[in-house]
């Protein structure tokens, strides 16, 4: 567990870090909760729910399972599935009487997940014979669903119905949460997606058909808006290296200083197929102009940008963001390519937050983008620039997953 040559009680892997995403959009939908942005906390606790149902797939998938990551997704179970709904619920006026379903759910939840940190999975019998694995007893993340309904039903015939639904089907999932039967487990990554993303989708629309351009989703699309430029141009990058086109500026811009993945060929490159990713952003633009009647990226800028110019500027600014950490770590006779084994996940983070940084500051220093937008921005392309290459590697484009 304690590593002596490591400065912490543990050494994080790359699962442990996206299980603790969820402590980020879980205290993120709570604050929201406490100032009544109801629909904008649910959004946010089926972002926690995607990463919650990612991270066991792939501990898994990558040999990278052991017992302290299953106590901190224990942990982080009862902050999205038990703390995080009871507030959303008080928040949302489940309250009086009606704390007592909420006492229950939290007290049966944490019942369920010791007995699932003890046992785990169990086996069953499905209809057609076959053994599968199953939760022992009802699992904790169908409170979010529950909730869900329970919102939506207010929408549609009002606050009464609603907190009568709710209670009942409180006490209901209470009652099966410790119930000692085997229940349904998602075996799909497909049908986890798109329950989690429809969730999030809904509650999205609804927050931002409420509160428009007011609301603080607007600054999480923008800043989600603004990382498709540089998406879309490294997967093209990416093609590009692995085709080998352009073969004749694959040089490296000074191998000494930046080693010999800094190429000509990214330089030039990468600022044109940006652009061309922002291209992309002209059917957003448009479609929140029909929808909600306000621009979505250009609530942000000072000025009528050309999104074009607005993806080429962040080619550059990815570009210019990576430089200096090549240069570090060619200083500290890091090769190119390499990741050193000691402190890794910091090697790793770096890479992440360089080009964040770059193409953030390009879009503040010449764009004038608020500043608000650019540190969030910081904050979360690390997160989608893991999944890019995560992806780009199981494509067999990328030589690694980081």
């Amino acid at each position: 567990m304690n590593n002596k040559s490591s400065l912490f009680i543990i050494d994080l892997n790359r699962i442990d870090v996206l299980t603790l995403s969820s402590v980020f959009t879980t205290f993120f939908a709570i604050m929201f909760a406490i100032n009544e942005h109801i629909y904008l906390a649910m959004a946010l606790l089926f972002v926690a729910m995607t990463a919650d149902a990612l991270d066991g797939m792939l501990a898994r998938k990558y040999g990278l399972e052991r017992e302290f990551g299953r106590y901190l997704d224990g942990f982080m179970d009862m902050l999205i599935y038990l703390v995080a709904p009871a507030i959303v619920m008080l928040q949302w006026g489940f309250k009086g009487y009606y704390c007592v379903f909420i006492m229950l759910m939290i007290g049966a939840g944490s019942v369920r997940l010791s007995v699932f940190n003890q046992v785990g999975n169990v086996e069953s019998t499905a209809v057609d014979g076959q053994k599968n694995l199953s939760y022992l007893g009802m699992p904790v993340f169908w409170s979010v669903f529950i909730l869900a309904a329970a919102i939506l039903v207010e929408v549609m015939f009002g606050s009464t119905t609603a907190y009568v639904l709710l209670a009942v089907l409180l006490l209901a999932f209470s009652f099966y949460m410790v119930v000692s039967k085997p229940f349904f487990k998602f075996r799909s990554l497909r049908q986890i997606l798109f329950l989690t993303v429809s969730g999030f989708l809904i509650f999205a629309v609804l927050e931002l058909v409420q509160y428009g351009i007011q609301s603080p989703l607007n600054v999480l699309l923008v800043v989600l808006c603004l990382q498709i430029p540089v998406v879309m141009g490294g997967v093209l990058h990416m093609l590009m290296v692995t085709r080998n086109n352009l073969s004749w500026l694959a040089v490296p811009i000074q191998r000494d200083w930046f080693g010999a993945n800094k190429t000509w060929r990214g330089v030039v490159a990468m600022p044109v197929l940006t652009a061309l990713g922002g291209v992309c952003l002209y059917p957003v633009e448009w479609l929140f102009n029909a929808v909600f009647n306000h621009a979505l990226i250009g609530s942000v800028l000072p000025f009528d940008a050309n999104l074009v110019f607005l993806g080429f500027i962040a080619g550059v600014g990815y570009i210019l963001g990576e430089l200096p950490n090549s240069f570090f770590k060619r200083r500290i006779g890091i090769q190119a390519g390499d990741v050193p084994e000691d402190k890794k996940y910091w090697f790793i983070a770096l890479d992440q937050l360089d080009s964040a940084i770059g193409v953030g500051l390009a879009y503040w220093l010449v764009l004038g983008v608020s500043f608000d937008v650019v540190w969030l921005y910081i904050i979360t392309f690390p997160i989608t620039a893991l999944l890019v290459k995560q992806w780009l590697f199981s494509k067999k484009l990328k030589a690694t997953s980081v």
